[in-house]
């Protein structure tokens, strides 16, 4: 296993001397180089990032930002004018540095701050004077993409509470400061003694309202559902402590008045949840790309959103989307991919008057039109579209809360009934307020958000992100791992033999291959343009691109004007005059000759045949090796054809009876609920997973080209081998461990302390100190635990 030297990403290199995990970081490696950017490394200071894969060679759409800069340049009043854009692979100080001396360099610019916490960047430039969709396109060559500012982003929670945990630290430093004068002897008869108690029973109020009602309502809202929810715990012991704190202030009685203790814990706890939500949704916001299916498509002239379109309606669709409803192409013919639907990989070619289902993929240039047959309501898509943002618990954790509040209850209730038996009611009282502060689950509140953000690190250097916060308890349960075939157990794209055929191009021939590739949605011209790498990037920007015609199976083709002399392009052509006629399709299209490879032609010449294979994805066998050594049972299951999964199951020493193809979206999801008894994970990339992994008890997706399913996975991987699945495993174990030891030191910490509490022995200072102290403790044997 070796570490790319640009994101810091772990792969298994093919060859000796590769030290890249895919051609986009070599790429912007050799764009940061060449640029003399080489201190964004020092900045970086090895974190992992996302590999960079196939963004600098990809085409990206920019018509959102032409209105957007005009909006900005028409309310500038002194000149200046801003906007804030969404990118996607900002994750470090390095990209931030990196980004501003990029955008320096532009004339017109004033400054550019990128938030790698929000995945947003704001531009600031000088009115009509900087060109800045220029400076956004620059930025893809060095692997990030802008886009639009998403209104659904998924970080509203972190926001909230990160201003209330701001406030209630305030608010506790607050109620401490005025709370510690009593502790320290200040008689009650003092001058300020009842402002200071004032100041306090206002801070913890405070914090109470801002702090405290986060958890109050999300443990009412479990209980309305019949659940139990971490919060519930945290909930009640702040409630007692906050009343009987104004009880015992009322009363007088001094060892009921745990003000400080409320403004504190409520400011931990926030603390713990902050640093949960933060880790997740910074890998929820990691991939800025709009979905496949188009919000709406364009009939008559006029664009229509999706839930007006109707059976028998003509519509128009672009190059690279999925067919949002069944449809009958009725102008033009053109190649689509089924793979969403059947997984099948080879793309198919389509006349006028064929029927396409639903999430069928357009990967010819030009749009088509076809007939709608169905409404959007009764589309396949819809259903595979659909969206399930619940976050899915854990049963064990659910059964730990029950067993935990059971006993805490029972304690608390058995002190007040015995001092009321032995005649000190009010020292009952006391202990049983103090029974249900001091046992608040400081271990699940701080310790666990901890291990969640120390796993979530550990997994991104494997290249794997997490995006719900109850992934690694549930994944211990895991006792089947379930994979889809096409683009999950084999890449996405077909493999190129024979890469050093592009290397041997001439400068000629390497420019018209790149133009002929560059845009292309077909996976064999996308494997091309990246093989050209560097190479081709370069080629574009000094001669630029050409226009290119598309033949339906057969391949596309450019026309070129050369002069004799003079010129840029005669010194590439020498000897060429009229017009040069270069193809890149099938062989017997594009040459003479009918081997079956892909060719490159000029003027019916053969320059060079490509040859490619479907790859199953790097690290299979060992990780599937490692999966049977935890005692994990491997099924496939998939759409395609069941030779091809049989032929693929026997590669990998599946059995067959555990592996099944030809399946469609829904027999997947009836395969995957009979065999789910909450210890499954399913993995797979295609829309034709979606109802699977609503059946699965844990779901992960490798993001491919077109993905759906990172936005309802439990993690994501961009990287373009399965080597981090069994380190994800070992990082749930290690976690484990580390929550284990802060569970069996809170078991002894709730044991001293709830002995404290029923003989009468706890006060507000003793409880001020042992909260805190806790949870430092039970940080540190989290820390350690997983080493």
């Amino acid at each position: 296993m070796a570490t790319c030297e640009h994101c810091g990403t772990a792969f298994t290199p093919s060859r000796a001397d590769e030290v890249y995990c895919c051609k986009g970081c070599e790429f912007v490696a050799e764009m940061i180089r060449d640029s003399g950017f080489e201190r964004f490394y020092d900045l970086k200071q090895g974190l992992a990032t996302a590999p960079v894969r196939s963004r600098p060679f990809e085409q990206h759409d920019f018509s959102w930002l032409a209105p957007m800069v005009a909006e900005a340049e028409t309310r500038s009043s002194d000149g200046s004018a801003s906007l804030d854009c969404g990118l996607e692979g900002i994750s470090c100080v390095g990209c931030v540095w990196l980004i501003d001396k990029l955008f320096d360099q532009h004339p017109g610019s004033i400054r550019s701050a990128a938030h790698p916490a929000s995945g947003k960047l704001h531009l600031a430039w000088r009115s009509g004077q900087c060109d800045v969709e220029g400076f956004l396109r620059e930025l893809t060559r060095f692997g990030y993409v802008a886009g639009p500012v998403r209104r659904d982003a998924p970080d509203h929670e972190r926001r909230r509470l990160g201003a209330r945990l701001g406030l209630c630290g305030a608010f506790a430093l607050n109620a401490m400061a005025f709370s510690l004068p009593g502790y320290l002897g200040m008689p009650d008869d003092f001058e300020f003694a009842g402002l200071f108690r004032l100041i306090a029973f206002i801070s913890a109020t405070l914090a109470m309202l801002v702090g405290g009602t986060y958890f109050i309502d999300r443990a009412w809202r479990a209980l309305k559902f019949r659940t139990l929810h971490i919060d519930l715990p945290i909930a009640l012991g702040l409630l007692l402590a906050y009343f009987g704190s104004i009880a015992g202030w009322a009363l007088g009685l001094e060892g009921l008045m745990y003000f400080d203790f409320v403004a504190t814990f409520v400011f931990l706890m926030l603390g713990g949840r902050f640093l949960q939500t933060a880790a997740v949704d910074r890998n929820r916001r990691r991939l800025l790309r709009a979905s496949p299916i188009p919000p709406s498509v364009r009939s008559g002239g006029e664009t229509i959103a999706l839930e007006t379109l109707q059976p028998g309606q003509l519509f128009e669709l672009d190059p690279g989307q999925a067919l949002p409803v069944a449809g009958t192409v009725s102008e033009h013919e053109a190649e689509v991919s089924l793979e969403w639907i059947n997984g099948e990989a080879e793309p198919v070619l389509v006349h006028p008057g064929t029927r396409l289902p639903a999430g069928a993929i357009l990967l010819s240039r030009q749009p088509i039109t076809l007939t709608a047959d169905q409404p959007w309501a009764d589309s396949l898509l819809a259903r595979l579209a659909r969206r399930d943002d619940t976050e899915r618990g854990s049963p064990v954790l659910q059964a730990v809360l029950r067993a935990y509040l059971v006993v805490v209850l029972l304690f608390g209730l058995g002190g007040l009934i015995g001092w009321i038996a032995a005649g000190h009611a009010v020292t009952g009282l006391q202990a049983m307020i103090s029974v249900f502060v001091v046992s608040c689950p400081c271990a699940l509140g701080v310790a666990i958000p901890l291990a969640d953000e120390l796993a979530a690190s550990r997994a991104e250097r494997q290249g794997a992100f997490v995006r719900t916060a109850s992934l690694w308890s549930r994944l211990r349960q895991v006792k089947k791992v379930i994979f889809d075939k096409t683009g999950t157990l084999t890449l996405e794209r077909p493999v190129l033999v024979d890469p050093e055929k592009v290397a041997a191009l001439p400068d000629e021939a390497a420019l018209a291959l790149a133009r002929l590739t560059a845009g292309s949605l077909h996976p064999v011209g996308r494997t091309l343009h990246e093989a050209l790498g560097a190479r081709g990037q370069r080629l574009l920007a000094e001669h630029g691109s050409a226009e290119i015609h598309d033949h339906p199976g057969q391949g596309v083709s450019l026309t070129e004007a050369v002069a004799q002399t003079g010129g840029d392009r005669s010194a590439l052509i020498p000897g060429h005059s009229g017009e040069v006629r270069w193809k890149l399709g099938r062989a017997g299209w594009a040459d003479a000759a009918s081997d079956g490879a892909t060719v490159l032609s000029q003027d019916g010449q053969r320059l060079a045949a490509f040859h490619f294979r479907d790859s199953i994805r790097p690290d299979t066998e060992p990780t599937l090796a490692a999966l049977r050594g935890r005692g994990c049972q491997l099924h496939i299951l998939s759409g395609d054809t069941p030779e091809k999964v049989a032929r693929l199951a026997s590669e990998l020493g599946i059995p067959g009876s555990h592996a099944h193809g030809g399946l469609d979206p829904e027999e997947k999801a009836e395969r995957v609920g009979a065999l789910d008894h909450h210890d499954t994970l399913y993995l797979g990339d295609g829309a034709n997973d979606s109802l699977a992994f609503d059946a699965a008890h844990v779901t992960g997706t490798p993001v491919v080209d077109r993905s759906l399913l990172e936005a309802k996975s439990d993690f994501y991987t961009l990287g373009s081998g399965l080597a981090f699945l069994p380190e994800l495993f070992r990082i749930a174990d290690l976690r484990a461990r580390g929550v284990r030891h802060a569970f069996l030191f809170a078991i002894a910490y709730n044991a001293i302390a709830v002995a404290l509490c029923l003989s009468g022995h706890m006060n507000p200072l003793l409880a001020a100190i042992l909260m805190p102290l806790s949870s430092i403790v039970s940080v540190l044997l989290v820390t350690v635990g997983r080493r």
